[in-house]
């Protein structure tokens, strides 16, 4: 017996939020069945996929070589040239077959996408959806709906690879964000798809956003041009005063016991004394930490700066052979 979507009596929602009717049916090889929920029917659950109590007759049989038979409930989202959903024209149906390389499934709509990309969700045992990236080879009418064959992509083709939605620091501008753009990101994320993730927090220009480098200046000016004032610690009297005070000349004196030819290490030691600006004049123990930006050449002190949220999205990927095994 040939599974297929015949007739639907109700038509599928197809907006996020929207439920099915109370006594939706579809009509699968002769015999109706009820859908009880839509898988959009509360945005703030994890999307699931309908539940269909089909006997599962081919489940396991071999097609070929690769290629099985799967019946599990699916939920297929047209992805547009802008890797923006296309949620207006989302169905809901069923898996026919299942392989390494793509699937075949049949949906309950008559609408057919302008783009051949789909997003793929594929039910799982506890009823959560599993997504794959498709591209559709062949679309045909069956009954009052659509069956699809269509191959996976590879992760370079796929909008939603984990190299899409991981923030990455663009070498140009030295700004932090994802391949996707955040307007087509929330997109996804009001589905339900992508889950966001805070992985890190970063401190960036306050004025541009890009990242900027670190050094150590001058707490009143912010000039680098700051330098350490060297003393010199006496052993017999403890006496510590500026390198200055101790010169003769030919040789070093100290100012306070008159001890002379003090020789380093035996009679003193050199010490690192308070930092003096030679622009400002500025004289203290510590300097200040200043971020200037790369990109527009903002300088402010550390604590001016923008912390920024580094945040990955996550999506539940599809292990299609894993479903096989399962069955």
């Amino acid at each position: 017996m040939q599974t297929s979507i015949d007739q639907p009596r109700h038509s599928i929602p197809k907006r996020a939020g929207e439920a099915l009717p109370d006594k939706t049916e579809l009509l699968l090889g002769g015999t109706f069945y009820a859908l009880g929920s839509s898988a959009f029917s509360d945005p703030n659950e994890p999307l699931k996929a309908p539940h269909f109590p089909i006997a599962h007759e081919h489940d396991g049989d071999e097609l070929d070589e690769s290629r099985y038979a799967l019946t599990r409930g699916v939920f297929a989202i047209p992805i547009m040239h802008d890797n923006s959903p296309d949620a207006g024209n989302s169905a809901e149906g069923l898996t026919i077959a299942l392989s390494h390389d793509g699937a075949t499934f049949e949906l309950a709509t008559t609408t057919r996408p302008a783009t051949a990309k789909w997003l793929l969700g594929i039910e799982d045992d506890n009823g959560q959806l599993g997504f794959k990236t498709v591209v559709a080879k062949s679309v045909s009418q069956a009954g009052l709906g659509l069956r699809v064959s269509a191959a996976f992509v590879a992760p370079v083709d796929d909008p939603l690879s984990d190299d899409n939605l991981t923030p990455m620091l663009n070498k140009q501008d030295l700004t932090f964000h994802t391949k996707l753009p955040q307007i087509v990101l929330n997109q996804w994320v009001s589905l339900g798809v992508l889950k966001p993730q805070l992985i890190d927090r970063v401190l960036v220009c306050r004025s541009c956003g890009s990242l900027p480098t670190l050094r150590r200046g001058c707490r009143n000016c912010g000039s680098v041009e700051v330098k350490s004032q060297r003393l010199i610690h006496h052993f017999a009297c403890a006496h510590v005063d500026h390198v200055s005070s101790f010169d003769r000349g030919t040789e070093l004196a100290c100012p306070k016991c008159l001890g002379k030819d003090l020789v380093v290490g035996s009679d003193f030691e050199y010490l690192a004394g308070p930092l003096q600006c030679p622009e400002c004049q500025w004289s203290d123990t510590e300097l200040l930490t200043i971020a200037r930006c790369g990109n527009c050449g903002d300088e402010c002190s550390l604590d001016q700066t923008v912390e920024k949220e580094m945040v990955q999205y996550r999506v539940k990927r599809l292990e299609s052979l894993a479903l096989v095994t399962a069955n």
